[in-house]
């Protein structure tokens, strides 16, 4: 009887074992590498990495002849500081770089979750990468917006639209009528007479004088107009002068206009601890390009790992249902490093700064505990994956 009443007890344990194993919770996160299984116990989640758009800026400072430079010390008495022929120059004017967050498409995992009593709530951003993990706080989402890369660099060329007060003389001539008896009276168009460019010249540079004659009685207080207006207005009307003549000018000693075009690079660093790439090339007299010129030098980026990152191993679990092993690993994360990034041309550095990248450090995982029964609230930064707070719910 006794032996009855033990192996009974024995299969009720075993039973009540076996059970409880088929019910026992789990949690766990394993890496995908190339295929899994979804059985509906499954929640797919990539780790960010980080795009950087380099945002280059230049001036563009474009020289004209002006049409009457050859007249400039007949007239003005001008020997220096003439535009002699049409040209362009380019400047660095500034660069800075910009951080993206985008999927790393080699770090994806599945959270696996079955006969639990509790679901995970998790949060993923708008293309999937996590966010948090049974939190209530909602996460920020990363800074998914696309980098400007189409810039409207049309520059309008250079003209001189006002030659002179005086560029052409209408010649009229008195004419009889055509026919007495008619009844409306026809005459002779008036003859058009262009002037030659030295005329013109000389015209502008009378017309530059009478300017300067004006605006040196305005200063002095002689002409009436001066005397009735207040200094407001005088100062209005030396600065419309000043305006006047300067245009004028230009058309004896040619005229220098500054523009700015701006060119954006992207690019995804890699893992290494340091990587040099040439994102373009420039040239003072052709600008930026994609290509390499003649006259042109390299814009080379360099990113340098400045924090000590060690290796990790990290225990592989074996997922199968034949598996024995107690291993299991929470959610993945990422600890980012920090970067110096600097830019140079023509050995010339441009731009320096440092800055925290997520694929320049390494993944490692959460212990599989912190998903039990929604005890903690985990929190991601939204732009490098790195952990950002374990707190309790």
């Amino acid at each position: 009887m006794k032996k009855k009443s033990l192996l009974a007890l024995l299969m009720l344990s075993c039973i009540s074992s076996f059970a409880q194993k088929e019910t026992e919770t789990s949690y766990y996160v394993n890496a995908i590498n190339n295929t899994i299984n979804i059985d509906g116990h499954q929640i797919i989640y990539y780790l960010p990495q980080n795009l950087l758009t380099v945002n280059l800026e230049f001036t563009q400072i474009s020289k004209a002849k002006g049409p009457y430079a050859e007249f400039a010390e007949k007239y003005l008495n001008i020997t220096s500081d003439i535009i002699t022929e049409d040209g362009l120059q380019f400047l660095i004017k500034k660069i800075n770089v910009k951080r993206y967050a985008v999927p790393d498409t080699a770090q994806l995992y599945a959270l696996n979750f079955t006969g639990q009593e509790y679901l995970p709530m998790v949060q993923l951003s708008t293309n999937s990468t996590i966010l948090a993990c049974n939190s209530h706080h909602i996460a920020d989402n990363p800074n998914f917006a696309a980098p400007e890369t189409n810039f409207n660099n049309n520059i309008e060329p250079i003209q001189f639209l006002d030659l002179g007060v005086k560029p052409f003389l209408f010649e009229e001539e008195d004419t009889e009528d055509v026919d007495n008896d008619s009844i409306s009276n026809v005459k002779n168009e008036p003859k058009m007479i262009v002037r030659t460019p030295e005329e013109c010249a000389a015209e502008a540079a009378a017309f530059i004088r009478k300017i300067r004659k004006r605006r040196l009685k305005l200063v002095a207080g002689i002409s009436g107009e001066a005397n009735n207006a207040d200094g407001d207005a005088i100062r209005t009307m030396i600065k419309n002068l000043n305006n006047l003549e300067n245009e004028y000018l230009q058309l004896f000693i040619g005229k220098t206009v500054k523009n700015t075009y701006k060119q954006a690079v992207t690019l995804i660093p890699n893992s290494n601890q340091n990587e040099q790439q040439i994102i373009g090339y420039f040239s003072e007299t052709e600008g930026f390009s994609t290509t390499k010129k003649s006259s042109s030098y390299p814009i080379t980026l360099k990113i340098t790992s400045i924090t000590s990152v060690p290796k990790v191993d990290i225990k592989a679990v074996e997922t199968s249902a034949k598996s024995t092993s107690n291993v299991k690993y929470g959610i993945y994360y990422r600890i980012p490093a920090t970067a110096k990034i600097s830019i140079d041309c023509d050995g010339l550095l441009q731009h320096t700064e440092q800055m925290v990248i997520a694929q320049k450090g390494y993944v490692v995982p959460l212990p599989a505990d912190y998903l039990n029964n929604h005890k903690y609230a985990i929190e991601f930064d939204a732009e490098t994956g790195a952990l950002k707070r374990i707190s309790s719910n």
